[in-house]
């Protein structure tokens, strides 16, 4: 390739335009892709390279309808660029992708420019425990981190781009983003406003100017709701959500229920980086957690004294920073009605960033290492972050290596109870098989070292057997070829209420197998 600047003519060769694209783009940017690429891989590749599933990736196997009635009208149509089944390693390798971008696009936005800075803030956003529960989902894992990426991609072109330019894209990247997953519209608030308390610190703008900016991001981020609640009806005859969840209600909140859901947003951070060390981080991590915060804040006071600040960037700075974690945990407002798992709370990893961000700051504005305050505080927040970074990819392996064994004890269970039907007297591939109950017997509990393995969606044993997808689990995975009706069903609600049934033994005893009505039945439990 020649040296010279890249121009449209560059695009009659496509080594050359991919050449001149690459080069192009800055060397941290690179590096963030790259290390979120490499330590996504490190947390999530037990997941792609085996198939752990769970109910409702047993449901969506071979693709789904999914979405329109939980709001996410984009969804059905990004789900068909993975070929529509749900496997592991394509998806894993497109969610990776995704998630490169999103952190690429943040680094970007909150000027984190430092290589070291790069990796971890890559490693962070690759392996927060919220990607682990989101990849329990294998079928939809992909989209929704596209929805992630869209979502960051929103927050750049506000942040980035020039005026109408930047309203237009980022309220339609937004849109999209909700229009595939909702949760992740907080992510596009936190990076707003994370790059306007930046803006501020710097003190180069007027503070109308900077008021101004606040009104636009806001603008994009109520122009995007309300774009996605006009395609919300549009994509629904009857514009009724599914009450499933609390999903029919959000956006509904009253008046006095907004401070309480507020309190709930900010007490999930203790709960996250406090208690939660079984899902989150390592135990004593904590208390590297309150250091970080401490040295953050002496960082910060000390920065607004070398650039003697006035009062009024001093207060706007103040009240954003206020107003930065509730933008990354927006979904306890959001959906004040629905349930909140890991999987939804992917904002709260922004805080994390935060300190990063404000070192970059630090040495940019100030210059590198010029007082005793920065070093340490600098060398803090770094190896607290670096720690936290692996606690999480460590986490995430934990998780996939428990959802292994809790399958593998799932398939022993279920090929025993399928030697014992097909064993019993009257058997045919064609017969119908009920199953009466669900098992009562938790054998996780033989090891219970993995119970201590806690993380909302990685379903362990008992829950796969108990669900409503069972039979499909059994057809699926097993190659169980007779059809299969579950205790939930007619069938086995009119046969358990039957003498004969009532007076069969529980499975696995002698006579808890029998065909009864021309059925065959499997009594689980009373």
């Amino acid at each position: 390739m020649k040296d010279s600047n890249f121009t449209l003519l560059d695009l009659k060769d496509p080594n050359t335009c991919l050449e001149g694209i690459w080069k192009h783009i800055p060397g941290h940017i690179r590096l963030t892709f790259v290390s979120a690429v490499i330590l996504g891989l490190a947390a999530h590749l037990y997941a792609f390279t085996n198939k752990l599933p769970n109910l409702d990736d047993t449901l969506n196997l071979f693709g789904t309808t999914y979405g329109r009635g939980s709001g996410r009208w984009f969804l059905p149509i990004v789900m068909t660029w993975d070929g529509d089944y749900s496997m592991p390693w394509l998806i894993g390798m497109l969610s990776i992708f995704c998630i490169a971008v999103a952190a690429s696009l943040t680094v970007q936005i909150l000027r984190i420019r430092r290589p070291v800075a790069c990796i971890i803030a890559a490693g962070i956003l690759a392996a927060f425990p919220s990607t682990a529960e989101t990849f329990s989902y294998t079928f939809s894992a992909d989209s929704y981190f596209l929805s992630l990426a869209l979502a960051a991609f929103g927050a750049y072109a506000a942040v980035s781009f020039r005026m109408r330019t930047n309203f237009i894209m980022g309220t339609l990247a937004i849109t999209l983003s909700m229009g595939i997953y909702q949760s992740y519209f907080s992510v596009a608030a936190v990076l707003m406003v994370g790059a306007l308390i930046f803006e501020v610190l710097e003190g180069n703008r007027k503070i109308s100017a900077l008021f101004l900016r606040g009104i636009t991001m806001v603008g994009i981020l109520s122009a995007s709701m309300l774009l996605y609640f006009l395609m919300v009806r549009v994509s629904l005859p009857t514009g009724d959500l599914t009450p499933y969840m609390g999903i029919s209600e959000m956006g509904h909140i009253s008046i006095h229920e907004i401070p309480i859901r507020i309190l709930m947003s900010y007490g999930k951070y203790y709960m996250t980086f406090w208690e939660n060390d079984s899902m989150f981080h390592f135990g004593f991590l904590r208390y590297a957690f309150v250091l970080t915060a401490v040295c953050s804040v002496a960082l910060l006071v000390w920065i607004i004294r070398k650039k003697r600040l006035a009062s009024s960037y001093i207060a706007l700075s103040v009240a954003l920073m206020v107003i930065y974690p509730l933008a990354g945990d927006l979904i306890y407002v959001m959906a004040p009605h629905s349930p909140v798992y890991i999987r939804m709370i992917y904002g709260l990893c922004y805080i994390l960033l935060a300190p990063l961000a404000l070192v970059e700051f630090a040495d940019r504005e100030l210059g590198i290492g010029k007082a005793p305050l920065q070093s340490v505080a600098s060398w803090v927040i770094l190896l607290t972050m670096a720690l936290t970074a692996y606690s999480y990819v460590i986490h995430c392996n934990k998780a996939y290596f428990k959802v292994d064994l809790s399958h593998q004890q799932c398939a022993s269970y279920s090929i025993r109870l399928l030697e014992r039907i097909e064993a019993c007297e009257g058997y045919t591939d064609e017969i119908d098989v009920i199953l009466i109950g669900s098992t009562g017997q938790d054998l996780i509990n033989t090891t219970p070292k993995l119970g201590e393995i806690k993380l909302d969606g990685i379903y362990d044993f008992p829950q796969l057997r108990r669900s409503y997808t069972y039979d499909l689990y059994l057809r699926y995975y097993m190659g169980f070829p007779n059809p299969i009706q579950l205790g939930s069903s007619t069938a086995a609600i009119a046969l358990e209420k039957t003498k004969e049934v009532s007076d069969m033994p529980v499975y696995p005893a002698a006579g808890s197998i029998q065909v009864v009505d021309g059925s065959l039945v499997v009594k689980l439990n009373d």
